[in-house]
């Protein structure tokens, strides 16, 4: 490897990690802010855009092609989850009767079924815009951003928040 080559694997290599601690920052700085009608919601879904992007290593262009289809995607499973949810919503599954338990565990099933024909509705339309490693990651990227996210949302409420160290918290 010539010395040109050198300088260019270590500038990519500048680039990336410099990509990634803004992303963590930006990430960071959304979720320590208290959400305002929403505009929490917008940004949180921003960052998981950014540190999806970041994570699976996608071309500009590839990420404008992936974050409409992502968006639309997110929308009708939240339309099927809340399909489900609002018909049992309020039902206390240790008192229900045992045909409203036999309901709930069909429409369980049904719901389980709507979300797995949706991932592969969407799986398709993933792989003309990604690698099928890519598509691999994307789950895995969306679940670590989840599990950040409610971390640092637990350390918030335990006080564990910017300033909660210094206000004796």
């Amino acid at each position: 490897m010539n010395a040109n080559e050198k300088t260019s694997e270590r500038i990519k290599k500048m680039k990336k990690l410099i990509t990634t601690i803004s992303i963590l920052m930006f990430a960071s700085a959304f979720c320590s802010a208290q959400p305002r009608n929403g505009e929490g919601n917008a940004r949180i879904h921003a960052a998981k855009m950014a540190y999806i992007v970041d994570r699976l290593h996608m071309s500009p262009n590839q990420a404008a092609a992936f974050t409409p289809v992502f968006n639309e995607y997110h929308r009708d499973l939240k339309t099927v989850r809340q399909t489900f949810f609002t018909k049992y919503k309020g039902t206390n599954p240790d008192h229900a009767n045992d045909a409203t338990s036999r309901q709930w565990i069909d429409d369980n099933l049904d719901y389980q079924q709507q979300v797995i024909e949706l991932k592969r509705h969407y799986n398709v339309r993933y792989l003309k815009i990604m690698s099928p490693q890519q598509l691999s990651d994307l789950y895995k990227a969306d679940r670590e951003f989840n599990q950040m996210l409610m971390q640092r949302l637990r350390q918030q409420r335990n006080g564990g928040g910017r300033f909660g160290r210094m206000n004796g918290r």
